[in-house]
């Protein structure tokens, strides 16, 4: 699909593409599924995914309005790579605060796993985005797939066939050139592997 085609069909295909695999929602999606699966208790799910939707999404998306309010960034979407770096910098402290309740509250190993590798990655690409803007939106859409098949069921490898909607929409509206999204994937891919390897989780 050409990026400059402006069909309202496609932009809007695009458009929900990008909100619904959005980085602020899909790892809450992912950490669901593993929490559930991994949980003891109806309690011990509700409240652990309450924490991480708190700290991975709920907080971080205060902050970027709050940024915003006071001019610091010049939209919430964060089009501009060099704006952000602070909301992201924000955004790994939300989830390291998340991660330390989640293992206060003695939560299973392979959740907290799960965070740490949302955490490492978080950091590797905000370290990028300074100076290449990088995809996010394939980076822990990737992440997240792989979480899926290690900690909840294999099958869920089929997902990756999302994977190029995901890039074609940032593609399509113009977020990201194709090098991007293709990298943003790889670059996941390979650094939440290499933890698993380095750092599996005991149980």
């Amino acid at each position: 699909m050409n990026p400059n085609n402006t069909s309202p069909l496609w932009e809007r295909i695009a458009l929900w593409t990008s909100a619904i695999f959005s980085p602020f929602i899909i790892p809450i999606v992912a950490a669901v599924f593993v929490i559930h699966k991994n949980a003891g208790t109806t309690e011990e799910v509700l409240l652990w995914i309450a924490v991480v939707a708190i700290f991975v999404t709920v907080l971080p998306i205060v902050a970027i309005v709050l940024l915003f309010r006071l001019s610091k960034v010049s939209n919430v979407h964060l089009h501009d790579k060099d704006e952000r770096l602070l909301p992201l910098s924000l955004t790994v402290v939300s989830m390291i605060l998340g991660t330390i309740v989640l293992y206060r509250m003695n939560a299973n190993e392979r959740i907290i796993w799960v965070c740490q590798a949302y955490i490492v990655n978080s950091v590797v690409f905000s370290a990028i985005t300074p100076f290449w803007k990088i995809s996010f939106h394939t980076s822990v859409a990737t992440g997240c797939i792989i979480v899926l098949t290690l900690f909840v069921n294999f099958i869920y490898v089929w997902l990756f066939l999302l994977i190029p909607l995901i890039a074609w929409a940032r593609i399509y509206r113009k977020r990201h050139t194709p090098l991007q999204t293709v990298m943003g994937t790889l670059l996941a891919f390979v650094i939440t592997m290499l933890y698993y390897y380095i750092l599996p989780p005991s149980v």
